[in-house]
């Protein structure tokens, strides 16, 4: 299994490139199965195939009891309506900010197969939508996101990764 990317890794800030169908640039099977063990392994609710350093437009999430695998994603529209939820990202591990994103969002994706669908999306699952596919385009969570809060939300971080590390201690 690929290691997951992250923070200060370059690939995150790149604007990944299209999947070629035609010419797929990875096994679409091999790296769904991949995104999806790190997805369960680190218990996210999505993965961008630029987490486990892979440069393409591809990312999962869970969705309705199972996964949902979205090659070359395009959010069409975005609902005006919108939440302000607290977010994380597995690339930045105990770091959690509130966002705001819109509630609700209609989506072009291709399934592995290169077959197009197309899919609206509400409340969390628009959020990790969007979350992902701000991936694609070299956007991480973080921006946007005022100093002082951010200073605020890295306090909390440090303090999270510290416990965590007591306790992995304390399981030799």
């Amino acid at each position: 299994m690929r290691e997951l990317v992250l923070e200060d890794d370059p690939i995150l800030r790149k604007r990944a490139p299209l999947f070629d169908f035609e010419n797929p640039q990875e096994d679409p099977d091999k790296l769904i199965e991949e995104l999806l063990d790190a997805m369960q392994k680190y218990e996210g609710m999505g993965l961008s195939a630029c987490q486990i350093g892979v440069d393409l437009k591809v990312f999962v999430m869970r969705y309705n009891g199972g996964a949902l695998a979205c090659f070359n994603p395009r959010i069409v529209e975005y609902s005006p309506e919108t939440t302000y939820i607290n977010e994380g990202c597995l690339s930045f591990p105990g770091l959690f900010i509130p966002v705001e994103r819109a509630y609700g969002v209609s989506t072009e994706y291709y399934r592995k197969d290169g077959v197009k669908m197309s899919g609206t999306f509400v409340d969390v699952t628009a959020k990790c939508f969007q979350h992902e596919y701000d991936h694609m385009l070299g956007k991480l969570y973080i921006d946007g996101v005022s100093n002082f809060k951010l200073k605020n939300a890295r306090k909390k971080q440090n303090l999270w990764l510290r416990k965590r590390r007591n306790n992995d201690h304390k399981n030799f």
